[in-house]
Formats: C-alpha cells, sequence, structure tokens
C-alpha cells in the first residue's frame, strides 16, 4: 500500500479562522502582512530572522563526527543535558552557562538576541510501541491509519504507554537532580516560558516531567498552546488530535492559541510532506513568533520528533534525533534579515521567572529509578503483504 503524500500547493487542508495579531513596525511603517493560512497552516508571512546556533555549550550542538547521536541517547541520563561546562570540582556549571548566554544578549548588535530552547520530544506512546514491536516498514503499510491494532489504541490523540509515562517522569527526576545538586535554579536556568504541541502526549509528557517541580506551584505558568508545533499532519490516526475542550479539561493549566478550532480541522487522509518545506516553514513561524514577541530567554519546547527535527533545521542545529522523552537544550541567535533590521524593535530582556519556585528536597532521585536504559522491545513478526 503506498502512502499518499501531499505538497505545500495541495487544495485540499482547510484554512482555519486565525486571528492573528498585526505585528506592526515601528518608526509609522507598514505593518508585515497579517498571516493567510493555507495548506497544513503554512501561512504567507514571510521570514523575519536569519538563524543560528552557539555550538560551544551543548556537545548535542558539536558536529557529527564528534559525537553520536545514539551513544548520547545511550547514555542520556549521565550527561547533564549535554553542558559541555564544569566547575573545579567537576559538576555541571550552570551558572557559567547562563552568565555566557547574557555576555551574549549583553553584547548583542541592535536586531540580535540570544535564547534558550528546551527541545522535548515526548514520552513512548502507543504508535511508537507498534513502531518499535511491528517494525517501521509495517507501521507505514498497513498500521499507520488504523485506530487500533491488536489492542493498542492508535488514535485519535493518544496518550501515553505505561512505558512513555515513565520516561517522562524519568527526565523530570533529571531536572531534580540538576536543581538540587548541580544549582541549576540558583544559575537562573529554569524555563521562564513554557510551549507545547496540542496533543495528549506531548501534555501528559510535560505534566510528568513538570508536575512537582513547577506546575504544582499557586503561581505556576500557564502552557502556551500552538497549534504549528504538532507533529506530521494527516493519514496516520496518532496524528489527529483531539476536540480542545476536552483537551483543556484534562490538562486545566493551559492557555490555547487564539483561533484554534475546538475540533481538529487540519488532519486530513493525505499525509503532509516534510520534504516539501511546509512543515519548516509552520515550525520557522513558531520561532519567529517567540522572537518577536517573548522576552524572556529560557523557553521550554515539548512536542514531537518531526517538528523538533525541522525546528533544528530552522534554527541552523545539525539534525540531532531524540529517542522519546528526551530533552535537549538549543541555543539560537536571531537576526533580523535586512529588510526588517529598522523596522522592528524586539522585545526587552526579561530576567527572572514569572513564577515563585522555592528550592526542593526531592525523595525520588536515586540513580537506579530512571538510569538504567530498558532492554530493546521484541520484534513481533506480523505477515503483511508489503507490495
Amino acid at each position: 500500500m503506498s502512502l499518499p503524500i501531499a505538497t505545500a500547493q495541495s487544495n485540499g487542508a482547510i484554512t482555519p479562522d486565525h486571528d492573528d495579531h498585526e505585528i506592526h513596525y515601528n518608526h509609522d511603517h507598514e505593518p508585515i502582512p497579517p498571516k493567510t493560512y493555507g495548506p497544513y497552516l503554512v501561512s504567507d508571512r514571510r521570514p523575519v530572522f536569519q538563524y543560528s546556533v552557539v555550538r560551544n555549550l551543548f556537545i548535542q550542538s558539536l558536529p557529527e563526527y564528534l559525537v553520536d547521536q545514539k551513544e548520547f541517547n545511550a547514555h542520556y541520563f549521565s550527561k547533564n543535558f549535554g553542558l559541555m561546562l564544569y566547575t573545579d570540582d567537576d559538576k555541571p556549571d550552570w551558572k557559567a552557562f547562563v552568565d555566557k548566554v547574557n555576555e551574549l544578549n549583553d553584547q548583542a548588535e541592535p536586531g540580535e538576541c540570544y535564547k534558550v530552547f528546551y527541545l522535548a520530544r515526548h514520552g513512548q506512546g502507543p504508535h511508537n510501541e507498534a513502531i518499535e514491536l511491528y517494525t517501521q516498514a509495517v507501521w507505514e503499510a498497513e498500521i499507520g491509519m488504523k485506530k487500533e491494532f491488536k489492542g493498542l489504541r492508535l488514535g485519535p490523540d493518544p496518550d501515553l504507554t505505561e512505558k512513555g509515562k515513565n520516561e517522562a517522569i524519568s527526565i523530570g527526576n533529571i531536572w531534580k537532580t540538576q536543581l538540587q545538586h548541580h544549582d541549576l535554579f540558583e544559575a537562573g536556568a529554569l524555563p521562564q516560558k513554557f510551549y507545547a504541541s496540542p496533543f495528549t502526549r506531548a501534555l501528559r509528557t510535560l505534566e510528568l516531567t513538570w508536575s512537582d517541580i513547577v506546575l504544582d506551584l499557586p503561581d505556576a505558568p500557564r502552557v502556551k498552546i500552538r497549534e504549528n508545533l504538532r507533529e506530521t499532519i494527516g493519514y496516520h490516526w496518532c496524528d489527529k488530535r483531539g476536540v480542545m475542550k476536552e483537551v483543556s479539561d484534562v490538562f486545566p493549566w493551559i492557555e490555547l492559541e487564539d483561533g484554534m478550532h475546538d475540533e481538529d480541522k487540519i488532519w486530513t487522509e493525505v499525509r503532509e510532506d516534510e520534504e516539501c518545506g511546509s512543515m519548516d516553514n509552520r515550525l520557522r513561524e513558531v520561532i519567529d513568533d517567540i522572537f518577536l514577541e517573548d522576552g524572556e530567554t529560557f523557553i521550554s519546547i515539548t512536542a514531537h520528533s518531526g517538528c523538533l527535527r525541522c525546528v533544528m533545521r530552522v534554527v541552523g542545529h545539525r539534525l540531532f534525533g531524540l529517542e522519546t522523552s528526551r530533552m535537549i537544550p538549543v541555543v539560537v541567535k536571531a537576526k533580523l534579515l535586512p529588510e526588517f533590521k529598522d523596522k522592528i524593535k524586539l522585545p526587552e530582556r526579561i530576567t527572572g521567572l514569572p513564577y515563585n519556585y522555592t528550592p526542593k528536597i526531592y525523595d525520588s532521585l536515586k540513580r537506579k529509578d530512571f538510569d538504567a536504559t530498558p532492554p530493546p522491545t521484541k520484534k513481533v513478526q506480523v505477515d503483511i503483504d508489503l507490495h
């Protein structure tokens, strides 16, 4: 069975009724045209920034010949999120990292800005389990278009498996380790703002990671939902999102993007084609908006493998494959394109946290709870004609 693919020029997708805010130039120049969405959430707004990555702060940002992503993932829990800066007693030096990011912003030219993106992939979902059990080829040929297969509920909008939930808790434990033993909070490296995909598997991952770190605080920040942070659109039922009223009831700490439909009117039976550029364009728009609208420096983004791959490509990072429920920090430089340099004023930098985090003593930090790599899932033979 062949996989139907749509290009960015496809006519079949539904245009969402977004009520987007215009971004005005200063000095009374013309505004950037408001977004008019075409297929797969790709708007007609032109790029605003040139992006690049600071490569000497995290090992995952180094070239492929120096750091292998499979080796990194295999030893992820001992990597301190890949930080390359260490104190004299061989501990991760988050203060030196924050000082360096602040120095980059202090010395930035007009129209330039640096942010730290904590890019987190959701934990294992039933669709990920199906691929592990039956192989990617069988998934694409037979399973992906089903809502259920051999006891696995594949969609729409599946939750995490039990393994996926434990993976998300494990990442939370790593954050707790950095907070409790390595002064990440004192250094000022906690996320100031949280963004997420509208899908349950991403929100459940964020919840289990941050529930007893930030989300349980009396003044916990709202997590901003962006439709464009969703996975590749179409064809697979796992990539059809849920009804947002129901999702909001389960995750009351989210804040929906203006103009989002309650039901998913974007998903079609035709698959979005990553190679045609539509995914890069819609993810670039998210990153553009974050730099245009947010004065915060440290930004958490919880989403999907394909989505994060596009983010990396947009900002100029190497395509670093993340296993389920892995997170990597990426330091991104944005520079206004020449035609916008004298017309757009970037937001003033916001320092400090918008919530009151108090250092805690966490009970669940024994390394045996999260440092072991689970054995690979045993492959299951399925007789399916792939031709």
